[in-house]
């Protein structure tokens, strides 16, 4: 007998729960899961009641139909009992076409009555070897086990209270059909009367087929098991109407990826190939071992191919996200465009974090870009990526993100200048607002010489990095709006919302390329703001009004916020020189933010509009600091904004970028939705509109009759319909049956093509090795600078000596009256 898949011992995706429908077609597809109302049971038996177990069905006995789910692949529906229907009480005599239906059956009246169903055991045929008896019984069924010492270290789970229960359904293979030959009612435990606790029980709680459709759209969200449920309870109209829990929402939502776990490397490559059928500019390659286990792994799609020789100015590249499952570091590219938004440039995978990898991610990188190399990068303090840069980026700046940097510095001299806040102070000030490496040598000794730390270690190490970090060292360069990774950071935090640590490389891609997607919207309202929005100006000088014209709307906002700083400086005129004058800006109290309490050194140029401030913001960020406007306002320069000082890449895009976007447009903006995502809005609004609709029927006995009425209705209605679908189907299928006039064609076609060498490296691709630990693993890149000092050591808490603590402390052992462990912390 063939038997349905998934038959094992729980009886995975079987519809143990759906409601039974009239109908008397013998059409079987025992191979596919039964629909609601598949089981076959003796006319005997319509009205529910004690079991009879003298009852015979010889006479009367009506089989059903079971017919194939409509795109369920493979899956049955699983259902509640609905209140107010009353399964039949099994009998002995009772007949079903599968054993599956008769579980089916079981599982239902078992949820009626408030307990949850097991298979006991099955036999095996002597003579055909198929299987031609089960057991069904309490999950209660079994004597009851005596306490025992748990270990410490054995996880703690919740067992059942077995109670020797001798409840039990027994069906033996009888001819082609099942027939129920033991059926014992009894308990010898309570059962469960509440509707709603009855859904923890095991074999109640199950996921729909539909709604496992959904939830699956709700998890490529990211949505957590928390925000499912949620979600759900909306529709079923309350959480307790929901017939399964999060942690059943979380146990399904963990076993999507295991296939993707398994296939990932292979599956992530094919889905490369499908995408570069549709984007033949999309770029990746990958490295193997010796193995043929991915090591490294590089992709970039054609936008951000297009877009990079506009952003190449400024890249930010950061290895701090990592997923578990490789233990193999993220490393992507970011940029930031127009708008002053971080963006996608390429995002690769390695081993490990060293400079051999690296290498081979920078020189890709690099292939994808049509060798066209950046022109200035800010990475972490790493060993390996500093030698790969100087080996594959010619003439690149590289910088360190200060903040990591200042972090080690936390760790490393917190306690030392706490104490001291004068040093403290002098340290950021020094760091801060040094305009030039000579100004900064020259502070940076006054300080060391001021407060006698020349010999401190840790001093000594900042001052070996000051070249990568200070920003006196960069003032010239374009960094814009930063001086750390944080581009690189933001960009890992929002992908730790799309992303799950123990996902696989498949599952990574997707969601990267939907974190893709949201950055082009986000980039489209930017651009619609530009175009649709009015904006209240700050002041009444033209040259906002030029710059609002001009720039994007995010950079607009920064000058502006540049452009009200001016009221916080005054100008003393300094002298006169060939070139024109000089000023000096002086805050009028206090500090001003993002420049400290310092006067700051304006040159201009009035014939030729330029004005050169010492702080060099129009360098660093590309738009003109307060200390030039506010000299500008001095001098009454503020009608126009210089020509020379408009950045191109802040301004608002060209109609010819435009163009080529509305080209790029695949599909038609009023597309509709597929057939998948139309069936899900439909069932969402229905189970809304449902549950709204059950809050009035069930009011009374008459407005309940009405609703069970009309359900009979549509249930009879749904089952013609889908046996005209199945016959529809069976015609369809066997009309293809048709002798082909011409085999020599279908000899030739089914001839493989032969495989190219690039898809052949694909197929011998195999994952990377497994993570064996938990957590994020330990990092393994070379530490130089602040990160290479050991920590301090401790001292004990009674002599003051490193080595050892309070506890085994010699002098306090020796004079244990004196020293107590409890006097140490008072």
């Amino acid at each position: 007998m063939p038997r349905a898949r998934g038959f094992e011992y729980w009886f995975g995706g079987i519809d143990l729960n759906a409601t039974p429908e009239a109908s008397t077609s013998t059409d079987q597809h025992t191979g596919q899961p039964p629909e609601a109302g598949g089981h076959h049971v003796d006319h005997q038996g319509d009205e529910a009641g004690p079991s009879n177990n003298d009852q015979q069905a010889d006479s009367c006995a009506q089989t059903g139909v079971t017919l194939s789910s409509e795109e369920s692949d493979g899956e049955a529906e699983v259902e509640s009992t609905p209140e107010g229907y009353v399964p039949k009480v099994p009998f002995v005599g009772m007949f079903f076409d599968t054993p599956e239906l008769a579980l089916q059956h079981y599982n239902r009246y078992a949820h009626h009555i408030g307990f949850s169903v097991k298979i006991e055991s099955s036999r095996r045929c002597a003579k055909d070897g198929e299987l031609d008896k089960y057991v069904f019984v309490c999950n209660k069924s079994g004597k009851p086990q005596e306490e025992e010492v748990v270990p410490v270290k054995q996880r703690n789970r919740k067992l059942t209270v077995l109670t020797d229960c001798k409840a039990k359904l027994r069906v033996k293979r009888d001819g082609a059909r099942w027939k129920v030959t033991q059926f014992v009612e009894v308990h010898t435990h309570e059962v469960i009367d509440k509707f709603a606790l009855k859904k923890y029980l095991r074999s109640h709680n199950k996921i729909p087929a539909e709604e496992k459709k959904f939830i699956d759209l709700l998890h490529e969200v990211n949505l957590t098991s928390g925000r499912i449920m949620e979600i759900m309870g909306e529709l079923y109209g309350s959480k307790q109407n929901v017939p399964y829990n999060s942690k059943t929402v979380s146990n399904y939502t963990a076993k999507l990826g295991d296939y993707d776990r398994i296939k990932d490397i292979p599956e992530l490559l094919e889905y490369f190939e499908e995408i570069k059928k549709d984007d033949p500019r999309f770029f990746y390659k990958f490295k193997l071992d010796a193995e043929n286990k991915v090591e490294n792994l590089f992709w970039v799609d054609s936008k951000a191919r297009d877009v990079y020789p506009l952003y190449n100015d400024c890249i930010s590249f950061d290895t701090t996200f990592m997923t578990n499952q490789y233990s193999m570091p993220c490393a992507p590219f970011i940029g930031i465009n127009r708008y002053g938004q971080s963006i996608q440039l390429g995002c690769g995978f390695v081993r490990n974090e060293s400079s051999v990898n690296f290498v081979w991610l920078f020189e890709h990188f690099l292939e994808a870009m049509d060798g066209l190399h950046p022109l200035n990068i800010i990475t972490n303090q790493d060993a390996g990526i500093r030698t790969a840069i100087l080996m594959v980026f010619i003439g690149i700046i590289h910088r360190f993100c200060r903040w990591h940097i200042m972090q080690k510095v936390q760790e490393k001299l917190g306690t030392f200048v706490a104490k001291r806040e004068d040093l403290r102070l002098e340290f950021n000030d020094v760091i801060d607002y040094s305009m030039t490496p000579e100004e900064f040598e020259q502070r940076w000794a006054n300080m060391v010489e001021t407060h006698a730390v020349a010999d401190n270690t840790h001093f000594l190490d900042i001052y070996d990095l000051r070249e990568y970090f200070v920003p006196a060292y960069f003032r010239h360069r374009f960094f814009p709006f930063l001086q750390t990774t944080s581009r690189s950071e933001g960009f890992n935090v929002v992908l730790k919302q799309y992303v799950h640590p123990h996902d696989s490389l498949v599952r990574f891609f997707k969601q990267y390329m939907k974190l893709q997607e949201r950055i082009d919207v986000t980039e489209d309202g930017h651009e619609f703001d530009g175009d649709d929005k009015i904006v209240r100006l700050w002041g009444d000088f033209p040259m906002e009004k030029q710059i609002l014209q001009t720039y994007t709307m995010p950079i607009y906002n920064r000058f502006q916020l540049e452009l009200r700083k001016i009221t916080s400086y005054n100008v003393r005129d300094i002298g006169v020189t060939e070139q024109g004058s000089i000023h000096e800006v002086v805050p009028i109290q206090g500090s001003v933010r993002g420049y400290g309490r310092r006067s700051y050194r304006v040159d201009a140029d009035v014939a030729n509009g330029i004005y050169n401030c010492e702080c060099c913001k129009i360098n660093r960020d590309g738009i003109l600091c307060c200390h030039a406007m506010k000299v500008m306002s001095h001098l009454g320069m503020v009608t126009k904004y210089p020509e020379h000082y408009i950045l191109p890449r802040w301004c608002l895009p060209p109609p010819d970028i435009v163009a080529l976007q509305n080209e790029r447009q695949e599909k038609p903006v009023g597309q509709k939705l597929s057939r998948k995502d139309m069936r899900l809005l439909r069932y969402g609004n229905l189970c809304t509109d449902f549950a709204k609709l059950a809050v009035g029927l069930a009011a009374s006995e008459k407005t309940n009759e009405i609703a069970e009425r009309h359900m009979r209705a549509m249930e009879k209605e749904m089952a013609d319909l889908k046996k005209a679908a199945v016959d529809a189907l069976k015609k369809k299928k066997s009309a293809k049956f048709t002798v082909n006039p011409n085999p020599a064609n279908d000899s030739q076609e089914s001839v493989p093509m032969e495989e190219d060498a690039a898809t052949a490296e694909n197929r011998k691709a195999r994952n990377p090795p497994m993570s064996a630990t938990k957590g994020r693993p330990g990092s393994k890149r070379k530490k130089g600078g602040l990160q290479l000092q050991k920590p301090k050591q401790g001292l004990c808490g009674v002599c003051k000596q490193p080595g050892h603590d309070a506890r085994t402390c010699e002098v306090r052992l020796a004079n244990p009256e004196k020293y107590t462990l409890l006097g140490l912390f008072h």
